[in-house]
């Protein structure tokens, strides 16, 4: 037998001629069996595809050994490529696999370097995240390990069509494309998934119901930042394997995130590892199918059809297919975007794969198993979308980038190291934007954004006149200048040309886009079509591929229906507030305009719409669910205000509003017009936290500083608050010395870091309701330095159902040794033990500002409870509620609470919720009442027997 390393090096040129076509899965293999070290595959993922072959050959052919292994490792992935390879290695090849071999797809035919048909199609949501050279991969262990054996599906026809399908997968998902580099470009090897993928926080979404709940029903574009530590990690290519506890295998699977937070990108990932033989391997197909893509579909359709029409290489072996049904896996992305309502409480009726229905009944049916049941189906959803837990055996939440994350991300993102310090480095320090860079979308805007400020190679620093970004809008802002200079424009432009210059020569192109995203965003349209381009004054060339990206969908008769979007809706969101604050001519516009968009209504003289066509969709008013999607609009069109103002719009615009004392009338109008909102009595929860971003973005201390005095009491009860939510509040109430009567962040969330940022603030509120929001013993450290401060103000204070442990209360005592200030503290339910309760007597038996004090729900242990009544004889005017049954307005207070989890389906979900119920029914056995007391805590023990007992929670607790 002829030498290995002789073999390769006398068929280098045929070898080189058949693997150029597709050496993705060459080279990961190689890559995964220790042919090639992480540093090699991860420098040859950045050549075009015939020089890695080339230079992958040139590496192996140095040593018979590393020979060899390269020809154990083609001989396993030979089915990737034609059939002239293989007949070659069945040859030349050793039949000893190597280490960990994968499970090939099935053989494909064809000759030379033929390639699947893949026609134009490109994955809108596969191009989030790229730019710049990672400086490192590694491959994680655990994807070497050895795929489960795959279910066989023998005919040559079927092996032929899953090769193609495999292949063609491949692909499409290998590359993390960058929109900001247009479409088509295929230099950019640098992204490819392997190099630019960064890992996503999936959890499963059980654990987290009582945090993000009203998050995610009322905030689906705010960050959540939970303590990640506490909970576990999924890794997307385990959604589908059995539950730890349980054994069970899932079928369907549902995971739901806010927008950008990588949802998309974690599907194509799955689909990459699985068409490369990595995992899901029982699978023997997987079919990825876009909402945005469904939408186009209007009449009645089969699944065999839809799936005819979307994989045309696999149209004459899906009955094969659907025969094995079990190896078959449905990957349904973006049910946000579908524009058809989903009627899941509708009958469910027999159907086959060749029924004609609505492509909304046939995805309905797809999810609940009325159509191939035995079929896995992964769906995946933003939070305001209604998918009932109830069709789903495994509910997962994704919440985009760890800590480590962020800074692995911003590493990736530059071929610079050290400036990819200087920007994690500056993203640490302002909070803003590092609580937005926990979410994907927004961690590559800021570091596109700050790319020119921090860059070290950088000659013309000179032309950005502002420090480095503080707000959403000055990060966007930035992020298109930089996309438009270095991308849309190209060599149409040199490097040193001044801001005005650069806008002046995208002003009508932008102007059309941002016309083109305002329009339709007061119609909630996402997609459009080569008309809607055309009536908007839009062709196919020009920074338009910057911006707005190509979907090729395919319609009757195998031909294809070209539509576009934005990349993001926050792109769109952003241009079309762009599009107003350089339209409007003055402060009259602007407060008709935010009037309309911040409450659906048009204010007298007022006549019609801002920047209206006709038709609107509600003529002179907006329906409430309109007004809420506008909400990061306003925020856009606040921060753009201040950009005119500082003549950042130069270019653009030929005033900045503030000549001839306009700029003064403007701020003296924004300043009365966002007083009248806070005096509002009817103003909601949601609108005062959109309010409050907006004062943030416009960032003018003329105004806010006229707007904060009027806020006296701010209720944000079960808003679910991010970092940068509580830094809007923080922002806003720092203008005001006064004290705050009311500041109610109960149920929201703000975690330990949400609450260090409203830290400077906290002082001034008489009445502090912080009730269930994720803090713990270092959050009750710090609220303690606030009732030590000199001039605190705070009367009650509510820590109910916050892990506060005995440290946290042992500060809190100590706190309110000399505090002169705080009358009521409620503890209920917060971990208190026997040892939190050792500096108890000592420090409240010299307050004496002190009248009410509650710690029930806590297993405070017989001395806890000997110091709870030691206490009571030094301080008899001190009311002290240790147990449920002292307090018949207590009582009523956790009935009302039961009864409102009773009702909320949602609630009744809440791990969490589980717990304090538990919580509550121990303290009501502790000790018995008497009279009334007494009749409302039975009441409170059955209704709460009852909630535990309900089938949903006790699957919960099973778990």
């Amino acid at each position: 037998m002829v030498p290995a390393q002789q073999l390769l090096l006398s068929h280098r040129e045929v070898l080189l001629d058949w693997l150029s076509v597709n050496p993705t899965p060459l080279l990961r293999w190689l890559a995964d069996a220790g042919v090639l070290t992480p540093e090699q595959y991860r420098v040859l993922l950045q050549r075009s595809p015939a020089n890695r072959v080339a230079n992958v050959l040139e590496q192996v052919c140095k040593s018979q050994q590393s020979s060899r292994a390269f020809l154990q490792v083609l001989h396993s992935v030979q089915s990737y490529y034609c059939t002239q390879l293989q007949d070659w290695t069945l040859q030349h090849c050793p039949q000893t696999p190597p280490p960990s071999p994968p499970t090939p797809p099935s053989p494909r035919t064809g000759t030379g370097t033929a390639r699947p048909k893949t026609g134009r199609t490109k994955s809108p949501l596969s191009k989030l995240f790229t730019r710049g050279k990672s400086k490192e991969y590694t491959i994680p262990k655990d994807e070497v390990d050895s795929p489960k054996p795959q279910v066989n599906l023998k005919t040559p026809v079927v092996k032929v069509s899953l090769s193609a399908h495999k292949n063609t997968v491949l692909h499409r998902t290998e590359r993390l494309m960058c929109y900001s580099e247009g479409e088509g470009q295929d230099s950019s090897s640098q992204a490819h998934i392997d190099i630019r993928y960064t890992d996503l926080f999936v959890t499963e979404d059980d654990e987290l119901s009582n945090e993000g709940h009203e998050y995610f029903k009322q905030a689906s574009r705010q960050s959540p930042i939970y303590p990640h530590q506490t909970y576990r990690l999924i890794h997307p290519r385990d959604l589908l394997n059995p539950d730890p506890k349980t054994g069970s295998i899932p079928k369907r699977v549902k995971v739901k995130g806010i927008a950008g937070i990588g949802k998309s990108v974690a599907m194509q990932r799955l689909l990459y590892e699985w068409a490369l033989g990595k995992h899901l391997q029982t699978f023997s197909c997987v079919f990825d199918l876009r909402f945005r893509e469904l939408n186009l579909i209007d009449g009645p359709i089969s699944l065999r059809e839809l799936l005819s029409s979307r994989f045309l290489y696999l149209k004459n072996v899906l009955t094969h297919l659907f025969e094995c049904a079990t190896s078959l896996l449905f990957i349904l992305d973006g049910l946000d975007e579908f524009r058809h309502r989903l009627d899941w409480t509708a009958e469910d009726r027999d159907l086959t794969v060749d029924s004609q229905i609505s492509v909304s009944e046939l995805l309905v049916a797809l999810v609940k198993g009325n159509l191939l049941p035995q079929s896995s189906v992964i769906l995946t959803t933003r939070p305001s979308t209604d998918a009932p837990k109830c069709f789903f055996q495994r509910w997962c939440v994704v919440l985009g980038f760890q800590e480590k994350h962020v800074e692995e991300y911003t590493m990736k993102f530059y071929k610079d190291p050290v400036a990819a310090k200087k920007v994690f480095s500056y993203m640490v320090k302002n909070d803003n934007l590092y609580a937005l860079s926990f979410i994907p979308l927004y961690c590559y805007i800021i570091c596109a954004a700050l790319a020119e400020f921090f860059s070290t190679d950088s000659n013309d620093g000179q032309s950005l006149d502002l420090n480095p970004p503080r707000t959403v809008s000055e990060v966007y802002y930035y992020y298109l200048y930089t996309t438009i200079k270095h991308h849309a424009l190209k060599d149409n432009t040199d490097a040193s040309s001044p801001k005005p210059k650069i806008l002046t020569l995208v002003k009508e192109q932008l102007m059309n886009l941002g016309r083109l995203a305002y329009n339709n965003l007061l119609r909630n349209r996402i997609l459009f079509d080569k008309e809607d381009l055309e009536k908007f004054g839009l062709d196919l060339r020009g920074i338009r591929s910057t911006f707005l990206c190509q979907i090729l969908v395919s319609v009757e008769n195998e031909k294809e229906m070209e539509m576009f979007s934005f990349f993001h809706l926050t792109l769109q969101e952003y241009l079309a507030a762009l599009f107003c604050v350089v339209s409007v001519s003055g402060h009259v516009e602007i407060l008709t305009g935010l009037n309309y968009w911040c409450f659906g209504e048009l204010q007298p003289p007022a006549k019609s719409p801002p920047l209206s066509v006709n038709p609107m969709p509600a003529g002179d008013h907006l329906e409430p669910y309109r007004v809420e999607n506008l909400q990061m609009f306003t925020r856009f069109f606040a921060g753009l205000v201040r950009a005119r103002l500082t003549r950042l719009l130069d270019g653009m615009v030929e005033n900045d509003l503030a000549g001839d004392d306009e700029g003064m009338t403007l701020l003296s109008q924004l300043g009365d017009w966002f007083q009248s909102q806070f005096k509002k009595t009817e103003l909601t929860n949601q609108t005062a936290l959109n309010l409050l971003h907006c004062l943030m973005e416009l960032h003018l201390s003329e105004v806010t500083s006229r707007v904060a005095p009027e806020i006296r009491s701010l209720c944000l009860f079960k808003m679910k608050l991010s970092v940068v939510d509580c830094a809007a509040i923080h922002y806003v109430l720092q203008f005001s010395t006064h004290s705050l009567e009311e500041l109610n962040v109960g149920y929201s969330n703000i975690g330990n870091k949400g609450f260090s940022r409203l830290g400077p603030i906290l002082h001034r509120c008489e009445s502090l309701y912080l009730r269930y929001n994720c803090l713990g013993t270092d959050a009750a450290i710090k609220e303690s330095a606030v009732l030590r401060s000199d001039d605190c103000q705070v009367k009650k204070l509510f820590m109910c159902g916050n892990k506060v442990g005995p440290e946290g209360a042992q500060a809190l005592w100590a706190a309110l040794e000399h505090n002169q200030t705080v009358e009521e503290i409620y503890l209920d339910i917060t971990g208190i033990t026997e040892t939190g309760t050792e500096n108890l007597v000592q420090c409240l038996s010299k307050n004496t500002a002190l009248k009410n004090l509650t710690v029930v729900g806590n297993e405070l242990g017989e001395a806890g409870w000997a110091r709870l009544r030691e206490l009571g004889r030094l301080r008899p005017d001190l009311r002290i509620i240790g147990h449920f049954v002292e307090d018949l307005e207590l009582l009523e207070a956790y009935l009302g609470w039961v009864e409102e989890i009773q009702e909320d389906r949602e609630q009744m979900d809440s791990v969490k919720n589980v717990d304090a119920l538990q919580s509550v029914l121990k303290g009501l056995w502790l000790s018995e009442g008497t009279g009334e007391n007494a009749v409302k805590a039975k009441e409170l023990e059955t209704k709460i027997l009852q909630l535990l007992e309900s089938s949903e929670l006790s699957s919960l607790r099973a778990k």
